[in-house]
């Protein structure tokens, strides 16, 4: 391959899709999907074979959103297929302020950037003339221009036995809709034709640890994510008889003080340590102003995982949320007996009995009671609050919020669920053959561009910044369905693939160029490592992995 060759059309291309915005949650994610599926159209291979090139709707996505599928098959035939695929939507440009307008012309930025308040880092980078800087060409719009130019390049030497599915999806800076979607493809594809997916590259740019660094990586994986969603239940009353009820704000309190920053709630797993846990909503759910206590309140967190046991998880969260539970009826009594001793008279109050639920635990008898009466209503309900705009974050408080409502033990209680999305982990395993030999096929790149271009590339097991590499299968059935047994909205708002992923699993890796500040004014991308290492890199990869 001629180096100077695909870096002038990876450049090129990349610049075509940087200028359509795409914004993440926008109906302009469609746009990047036309303007990718109209570059690859000018591919021959296409022009030859147009039905293997395709733009597929997200069923039922109010975004009315698609993704990009585009199959080449070798002249020799072959069931052995690798997958390339990154994500089309960007985040949006509000950070770019006043040059938010350029943030999607790279050329023009570089201009005028320094308006902006870049940090000493972001200035060196610009007056290297080794970064182009933009919204998108870091993250992650390099990756799919790399993507094409190789698979324009590839078919036209067609000297392998195997297939390659490039696919282009949206919604991964939302909640992976694109690749949830494509799940399904996949194994359509596999069944139909019988293709074995030897290997799957995600084109996600390796980012740095921290300010100064400079260390290229391959990731053998990927973190998860799992939103553990938790609804309060009270007792409502008078404010001026506060301690004859429950308020479920000290209960919500309670637990956030306990589960905020938990290092207990950290997982460790080859040398990668994952962020504690973290609130990313917490409310009551009392709508009005009134002087009676709330009856129900809300949380959910952000919990990375690295080897998720979803059993061990359960019984932690149960176990903190019976502390939580306890903690606060004894500040109740506490304080109860204080203001006791002070009033000289005592005071009305009720007693309380410690009780935690799961979701899946509360769905179960009500479904008994009702039965197919409240499916129904809460698929209305949902079609109610999608044309809202409601986010599946808060479809999902709303779904445990009108199943409590019809449960008939309405006892103060912690009731635990999942909030979507669900990002599985996934990582290479050394005691699987098929993942053994992508693991080879690394070791030998890493040596190859030590050798070709004296450039040391690390690897690391997981991705630590999330990516659709989670939805590449899973052998972890029973975790899977566990799980999915407590996500509010599965099917109905939120689409998880639950018997599709546990008929894939794909070895399945996490490679790129190098990039700094994604989601940052100052996003960029670096060009020599990029364009001049990365293609040559990924040829080796695709070849060795057909030729293994």
């Amino acid at each position: 391959m001629s180096l100077m060759d695909i870096k002038d059309k990876i450049m090129n291309t990349l610049l075509e899709l940087v200028a359509v915005p795409g914004i993440a949650g926008t109906k302009s994610e469609g746009l990047t999907a036309k303007k990718t599926l109209h570059i690859l159209e000018d591919i021959h291979y296409f022009q030859k074979h147009p039905e293997n090139l395709n733009l597929i709707k997200i069923k039922g996505d109010p975004l009315n959103r698609s993704f990009v599928s585009a199959l080449f098959c070798s002249s020799k035939p072959s069931k052995k297929t690798i997958v390339l695929t990154g994500h089309l939507d960007v985040v949006d440009v509000e950070d770019f302020g006043h040059l938010k307008e350029l943030a999607f012309k790279p050329i023009e930025l570089k201009k005028r950037i320094k308006e902006l308040p870049l940090d000493k880092d972001a200035l060196e980078d610009l007056e290297s003339e080794d970064y182009i800087f933009g919204r998108g060409t870091a993250d992650m719009k390099f990756g799919l221009a790399l993507h094409i130019e190789l698979l324009r390049e590839l078919s036209l030497r067609d000297d392998f036995e195997g297939n390659i599915l490039f696919l282009a999806v949206p919604g991964e800076e939302s909640n992976s809709e694109g690749m949830l979607a494509a799940v399904p493809h996949l194994l359509e594809l596999n069944k139909k034709f019988g293709y074995k997916y030897i290997g799957l590259f995600v084109s996600e740019c390796c980012i740095p640890k921290e300010i100064g660094d400079e260390t290229k990586r391959i990731y053998l994986g990927t973190a998860g994510k799992i939103m553990p969603l938790f609804l309060f239940t009270g007792k409502e009353t008078h404010v001026y008889e506060s301690f004859s009820g429950l308020n479920p704000n000290l209960l919500a309190g309670e637990l956030n003080r306990l589960l905020e920053l938990n290092p207990d709630f950290c997982d460790n797993n080859s040398g990668n340590l994952t962020p504690p846990p973290t609130c990313l909503k917490h409310t009551d759910l009392k709508e009005l102003y009134s002087v009676q206590t709330p009856l129900m309140a809300a949380s959910y967190y952000n919990v990375l995982t690295l080897n998720l046991s979803i059993d061990e998880l359960m019984d932690k969260l149960k176990k903190l949320c019976f502390q939580a539970f306890e903690n606060t009826l004894n500040i109740i009594e506490e304080r109860v007996n204080k203001y006791s001793s002070i009033s000289n008279r005592n005071s009305l109050r009720e007693t309380f009995e410690t009780k935690v639920l799961t979701y899946e635990e509360v769905y179960k008898r009500v479904k008994e009671l009702m039965g197919e009466k409240f499916d129904k209503y809460i698929e209305k309900k949902i079609e109610q609050w999608t044309d809202e705009n409601m986010d599946l974050q808060n479809i999902a408080i709303n779904i445990m919020k009108e199943t409590y409502l019809n449960y008939p033990d309405k006892s103060p209680s912690i009731i635990i669920g999942f909030a979507p999305p669900y990002y599985p982990d996934k990582h290479l395993r050394e005691h699987k053959d098929d993942d053994m030999v992508l693991l080879k096929v690394v070791d030998n790149i890493l040596e190859y561009a030590k050798d070709k271009f004296n450039t040391n590339i690390e690897k690391d097991h997981y991705y630590m910044a999330l990516c659709d590499l989670s939805y590449t299968g899973t052998t972890n059935k029973e975790g899977l369905n566990t799980i999915a047994s407590n996500i509010l909205g599965i099917n109905k708002s939120y689409n998880l693939p639950v018997e599709e992923l546990s008929q894939l699993d794909i070895p399945s890796i996490a490679f790129g160029g190098f990039g700094k500040d994604f989601h940052k004014f100052s996003e960029r991308l670096n060009i020599s490592y990029s364009f001049e290492v990365v293609p040559d890199l990924y040829e080796k990869a695709i070849y060795d992995l057909f030729n293994n």
